[in-house]
């Protein structure tokens, strides 16, 4: 009984060790950010929040696996906690991350087999999979929201970034998503909200 006790012990601790790990992504801040030259912040973890967000979006849209499309967005940043976060330039300039390796690294400390990460990730990274196109897409579309504020907030720059995050999108839906987050007025959500409900109010 006490090793069955201990076993379950270093097995909640390994997961322990893997929530700490994953908060890094909390800490990293989107490397691209400085080229736009915003005071907009945006980390890692926000940004793989939004991706997941969007390609639930895109799954129920695409009739796709909705559960391993949600699951794969959470983690498609994750070999980003122990090799950092680089920009498109940085790219140019160093060698590609072995980001497969990390994360079957990442798995193995902290046994997370059962996760199914590594298949879930190399699925991603293969990009072959319809579920794949579809978190690639997401991806994007996530930096296409982050984009699509700035250029709403009068840096006219980020046309330009908006463009080639356009032309990169692979699904239909995603396209279709994409021209709409283009067109659309970052502020019009909650302007139709306060709209709704201003009437009502009383203020002093």
């Amino acid at each position: 009984m006490a090793k069955k006790v201990e076993k379950t012990s270093s097995k909640l601790k390994k997961l322990t060790d893997f929530l700490f790990e994953t908060r890094i992504l909390k800490y990293l801040p989107r490397a691209s950010l400085p080229y736009l030259k915003i005071p907009l912040k945006e980390n890692v973890a926000e940004h793989s929040f939004y991706t997941s967000i969007i390609g639930w979006i895109l799954a129920e849209l695409e009739q796709a696996n909705k559960d391993k499309v949600i699951k794969m967005a959470l983690i498609h940043d994750l070999a980003e906690a122990r090799g950092g976060e680089r920009n498109l330039i940085n790219k140019f300039y160093s060698d590609p991350l072995n980001e497969p390796k990390i994360v079957d690294e990442i798995s193995e400390t902290y046994d997370l087999k059962n996760f199914e990460i590594k298949e879930l990730f190399k699925e991603f990274f293969e990009e072959k999979s319809k579920e794949a196109k579809i978190v690639k897409d997401a991806d994007v579309l996530a930096g296409m929201l982050l984009e699509k504020e700035v250029f709403d907030s009068g840096n006219k720059k980020a046309k330009k970034w908006l463009d080639v995050s356009l032309s990169r999108l692979k699904t239909k839906s995603g396209k279709e998503l994409g021209k709409l987050i283009f067109q659309t007025d970052s502020d019009e959500w909650w302007l139709e909200v306060a709209k709704k409900y201003l009437p009502f109010i009383k203020f002093l």
